[in-house]
């Protein structure tokens, strides 16, 4: 009884509480993020008037991530690429946009394909950002062959 009493057991009790504390309060095990960049391929034939981006996981696991409804706001000779940055199970995508000069003689692209071959065969969080619309959509995708996403860019 006198053990409990004494300032070795509360020097015990004081040093387990701090461990407690410190196993509550560590952060996730994520791991570093990593941050690709991609360009995309630039398509005319496909019209679509909203905004929105379709995700298609392929047999050999990539996935094919298509941006769709444009609508003029990349011109012929601009540009659409993606900075994606994967981070544990969660995938955040920002669209960054070059308008490129406006020809009358030339069509507006309708859409931008793009290809993640990084991925593994698991299930993620996706969230895709728009700055220039001031937009985004969000998504759960798992990495499976045969897989299809669609969601709006609102």
């Amino acid at each position: 009884m006198a053990f409990y009493t004494s300032v070795e057991f509360y020097v015990m009790a004081a040093v387990a509480a701090a461990a407690v504390v410190g196993l509550c309060i560590k952060p996730s095990g994520r791991g570093a993020a990593k941050q690709y960049l991609l360009a995309g391929k630039l398509i005319y034939d496909e019209p679509s008037d909203s905004p929105a981006i379709d995700l298609e996981v392929m047999d050999d696991g990539k996935v094919v991530l298509t941006r769709r409804g444009l609508g003029g706001a990349v011109h012929a000779e601009g540009a659409l690429s993606l900075a994606v940055e994967v981070a544990g199970f969660d995938i955040t995508v920002k669209e960054r946009l070059v308008a490129g000069r406006h020809d009358d003689m030339s069509v507006d692209p309708s859409a931008a394909r793009f290809t993640l071959d990084f991925l593994g065969r698991e299930r993620y969080h996706l969230k895709y950002i728009s700055d220039h619309m001031g937009a985004m959509a969000a998504t759960p995708l798992h990495v499976r062959p045969g897989i299809r996403v669609s969601r709006r860019i609102e």
